[in-house]
């Protein structure tokens, strides 16, 4: 099977606009129902808002048990627990770490290295690699001989690959630059006949922090899996770096984002690969490591995965957590919400996997039959849900009153604001969780005069949540699935993080 991305597939094109056509046939639709069949349009939104509330309480669940397991597992010794169990295998293991870098200044590139020195694992099983861009060589080989001068001596081996910039047939971004850096640790591994099995490649961005304890932890679960070949192994994304320097609006966006990760692993027949993520040497030469033509190689490499192993591949979740930083612009608080938009339209693109996934499935009878259209049926909905969620209960609930005067002398028409409103406001009990859980988790504050925007935020939680979901959940999906329906496919474009350094 071919699993590279090709356009010129039967059907390919139809299946690129399906999900903007889903979309905007969500938002169109509703007019029309309100002006002719506003009872059925209403019954609709409060059926609707029901189902809502009831994915909100099992959320909540789901994020309170999700918390528990990340406090267990971040204080366990992972190494230790390897060491007891599998007192001899687990020193046949090797971690490659490649390191992503395109334009990022040396601070940021120093801290995320101190984190990986700092494991609680032998760092002399651990190769790292500076994945680094032509097109920012100056600056790449400026850096790579600061860090190989400070880390260097400290791994198993130490290496920068520098990607030839514009390559035929590449789409310009990280799956092109690691699948490169990827390909160069194959020679590598072959020449000091390491088997390919025994190596697990994890990929991080440049402002990526691992937790001490992720690499014990990676080995114990890779080492319990009996066919670890055929999983990605997931860690928590937490945008904790830089967290208490954002703006509000932000920091709700980047708490948001962690515990959906937080909520996501404790449901794996969901899990995909998210940024950075963990796979064996062995499956990446299977599916030619990650993919050169798209700008979301992480969640793109699971339906690679996925289709290579013919459906039996799964991810599975790492509790312990990656640290990144939140969105924030050097160029202002304007900029920076414009970043935080276009960050979240990039990772909307991930509709792209739709006509993807759609033309692989179709008389594919190597799949499980239920499981691949169970897998297909998910992602449609997912990215639909994404688009349509935010925008129909804030928007399309008020239709019928406002489009049908007729309807607004009924009994239903007088109810319908009651019912919606208390279902809503009751819905909200799981802000009250992910307010509690935050403040639990987030890193210490370093001004003790941030208190009063703790305060203010919780405040203004109820209103700023709801439209940041809009703008940057609804909004930002829409725009990308209705530029994927128009054929005008996104680049990649690396977004603006100004650090934090304690």
């Amino acid at each position: 099977m071919n699993i590279e991305i090709d356009r010129d597939q039967k059907y390919y094109r139809l299946f690129e606009i399906l999900p903007g056509a889903l979309t905007w046939l969500a938002f169109i639709l509703p007019i029309f129902l309100s002006i002719f069949w506003p009872i059925l349009i209403a019954s609709f939104i409060i059926l609707y808002a029901l189902l809502w509330f009831a994915r909100a309480v099992i959320m909540s669940i789901r994020l309170i048990v999700a918390y528990k397991e990340y406090k267990k597992n971040i204080i366990i010794n992972w190494l230790l627990k390897c060491q007891n169990k599998y007192s001899r295998t687990w020193k046949d293991i090797y971690h490659v770490v490649i390191l992503a870098t395109y334009k990022e200044d040396i601070e940021t590139l120093l801290h995320s290295m101190k984190a990986i020195t700092e494991s609680n694992y032998p760092l002399n099983r651990i190769i790292f690699v500076l994945a680094t861009e032509e097109r920012d060589k100056e600056n790449a080989r400026k850096n790579a001989h600061i860090l190989r001068k400070k880390f260097g001596n400290m791994f198993y081996h130490f290496m920068a690959t520098e990607h030839p910039m514009d390559t035929i047939g590449e789409v310009k971004g990280k799956g092109s630059n690691i699948t490169y850096a990827g390909k160069i640790v194959q020679k590598f591994i072959e020449q000091k006949d390491i088997p390919f099995e025994n190596v697990i490649i994890t990929t991080l961005d440049a402002d990526n922090r691992v937790h001490s304890e992720y690499f014990g932890c990676l080995t114990h679960q890779y080492l319990d899996d009996p066919d670890p070949i055929r999983k990605s192994f997931q860690p928590l994304s937490m945008y904790f770096n830089n967290i208490w320097q954002v703006p509000i609006f932000i920091r709700s966006i980047s708490v948001g984002g962690s515990f959906w990760q937080m909520i996501e692993s404790t449901r794996p027949y969901r899990l995909r690969n998210f940024s950075a993520h963990s796979q064996s040497l062995a499956a990446l030469v299977k599916t030619n490591f990650w993919s050169t033509k798209t700008i979301v190689e992480d969640g793109h490499q699971y339906w690679r995965s996925y289709f290579t192993f013919s459906g039996n591949y799964r991810v599975v979740p790492i509790p312990i957590p990656v640290y990144q930083d939140a969105v924030l612009s050097p160029r202002g608080f304007k900029a920076t919400f414009t970043e935080q938009y276009i960050q979240k339209r990039r990772w909307a693109w991930g509709c792209s996997d739709i006509p993807y996934v759609l033309t692989n499935i179709v008389g594919n009878k190597n799949l499980p039959f239920s499981d691949k259209w169970m897998q297909t049926f998910r992602l449609i909905e997912g990215h639909f849900s994404w688009s349509t969620t935010s925008i129909i209960l804030a928007l399309v609930g008020w239709m019928p009153i406002l489009l049908n005067p007729s309807f607004r002398e009924t009994v239903m028409a007088y109810n319908f604001p009651v019912i919606f409103s208390r279902i809503l406001s009751i819905s909200m009990f799981g802000l009250i969780i992910t307010l509690i859980i935050s403040t639990f988790m987030l890193p210490p504050r370093p001004r003790k005069d941030l208190t009063w925007s703790i305060l203010f935020e919780w405040m203004i939680s109820p209103i700023m949540l709801p439209l940041s979901n809009i703008i940057f959940g609804s909004f930002a999906a829409t725009d990308a699935q209705t530029r994927l329906m128009a054929g005008k496919y996104l680049g990649f474009k690396v977004t603006e993080k100004a650090p934090y350094y304690d």
